[in-house]
């Protein structure tokens, strides 16, 4: 276990590619990435000796802004049926955004009765007697979050305020489908019936879970077992450390003092209703027209810095940001290694939306198998294909802990959509020096869900129609 991993050097291993002693044929894998935009699906298929593959599916949902998703989730559904034969070995939920599993809710009548498995992986942090996940509460706190941001936006809806607040708190609440959370767990809830309830919750750093004897298995990598890494939500300026997990708590707490009677920012004495006011001459010139016409030089000077009626409700904005943040970081992260035991191969990342401190927990934990040490730099040096984190966004793929490490990568996947990104007012997302940084590691071969990638081949063999990608490895 590495006690300071930030200045751990990367442990020099064998190369995927040229291992030191004759390995067993690596199995083929078939990765079906759907293309979905804001939102994350994948279809994992093993062959395996007896004839029957190990099918998994990774996520299965879309952000409420992306254009045509509802549609295009139920296009999936139908394929996802169509190319199991109705039956999973697993399903695995990361974490509980809208975007990654809404589809279990949106297409249950597509899904029910016509698709089964076997059981699903949650994270860790969704076991509700799990002691440290009782400790930190991070379910509890998330809803409480949840039910401060559906107040403060009825706030805001009832002011007529159409400022980019509203519009910004609106796309962050999309993660959450309905804002509150009552659709998000009804989608949880429709995942868990597709395995008759049946769950199995994961640690990082348990022992590695065998899908093929002797020739695939995964290792569990995040998110930590760490109540403070958890916290690290994105890199500051000055240390890449910025909110701490319960913050965004006090904020709910905050908001909901405000909101309470009796608790508004003005005493009643001196306050006029708001739709009184419209008919008041002064108010009527000065508040609710746009611009009022200077009587000496006849300019029109915007009224609206006068409107203040929902500025106090701007801590909304970051407690949206630090609510999505935290979810991130509690996502489920698999390494699935192929090869046999004692000699490892390839390794396929599926990061999910995994933010800075989980990254930084994956170097806290270590596996002994078959006469070698298995860590997270060893994982990362011989991944030949990463699914990339939270549609690359600028604070969910480390640096020097991450991406420098991948020397042996084939494929980059993103579940990705800038124009649904510049809709909703997120900035820039996918991240550019990010995807120049992809482009060099994976040598130009990045698959966006919202590009038209041409087909490839080789080790790694890519073909698209226009509902997924088709990822082939073939050696």
């Amino acid at each position: 276990m590495a006690k300071n991993p930030s200045k751990r050097s990367p442990r020099r291993v064998r190369s995927a590619r040229k291992p030191s002693r004759a390995a067993a044929p690596v199995p083929h894998l078939h990765i079906r990435m759907y293309r979905l935009g804001v939102g994350d699906c994948f279809l994992v298929t093993l062959p395996q000796p007896d004839d029957k593959p190990f099918r998994m599916l990774i996520d299965c949902g879309v952000h409420m802004a992306q254009s045509g998703g509802s549609a295009r989730i139920l296009d999936v559904a139908r394929d996802i049926v169509t190319e199991t034969g109705g039956k999973l070995d697993v399903i695995v939920g990361t974490h509980e955004h809208w975007d990654h599993i809404s589809g279990f809710y949106q297409a249950r009548n597509e899904f029910e009765g016509r698709l089964q498995a076997d059981v699903v992986w949650l994270a860790w942090t969704e076991d509700d007697t799990d002691p440290l996940a009782q400790k930190v509460a991070i379910k509890k706190k998330r809803y409480q979050s949840l039910a401060a941001l559906r107040a403060v936006s009825g706030q805001i809806a009832f002011a007529g305020d159409n400022d980019p607040l509203a519009k910004r708190l609106d796309g962050l609440l999309g993660f959450y489908g309905d804002g509150g959370g009552t659709k998000l767990k009804k989608c949880g809830d429709a995942m868990l019936a597709l395995a008759n309830d049946k769950r199995r919750y994961l640690k990082p750093g348990e022992p590695p879970i065998e899908i093929r004897e002797n020739a695939a298995r995964f290792f569990v990598l995040g998110p930590p077992r760490d109540e403070k890494l958890i916290a690290k939500d994105a890199p500051s300026r000055a240390n890449s450390e910025v909110y701490e997990f319960g913050r965004h708590v006090a904020m709910a707490q905050n908001l909901e003092d405000a909101l309470s009677a009796g608790n508004a920012p003005f005493d009643g004495g001196y306050a006029i209703p708001l739709e009184a006011s419209a008919g008041l001459d002064f108010f009527h010139r000065h508040y609710w027209a746009d611009f009022v016409t200077d009587e000496a030089g006849g300019k029109a000077i915007s009224q609206k810095w006068r409107r203040v009626d929902t500025s106090w409700l701007d801590i909304a904005s970051d407690l949206a940001l630090n609510l999505d943040a935290d979810t991130n970081n509690t996502s489920l992260v698999l390494a699935l290694e192929l090869g046999p035991r004692d000699i490892g191969g390839p390794v396929i990342l599926f990061a999910a939306d995994a933010q800075v401190g989980n990254w930084l927990g994956w170097h806290t934990v270590s596996w002994e198998l078959e006469g070698r040490t298995v860590t997270a730099s060893d994982l990362l040096h011989r991944t030949m294909i990463y699914k990339v984190g939270h549609h690359a966004s600028h604070n969910a793929t480390l640096k020097e802990l991450g991406l420098e490490q991948m020397v042996n990568l084939e494929l980059a996947l993103i579940p990705t959509d800038d124009q649904t990104s510049k809709d909703v007012g997120w900035g820039t997302l996918p991240w550019p020096p990010l995807l120049r940084a992809l482009d060099e590691k994976a040598r130009k071969r990045v698959v966006r869900t919202d590009r038209e990638n041409g087909a490839c081949n080789g080790p790694v063999a890519v073909t698209k129609s226009d509902l997924y990608y088709d990822i082939l490895v073939t050696s």
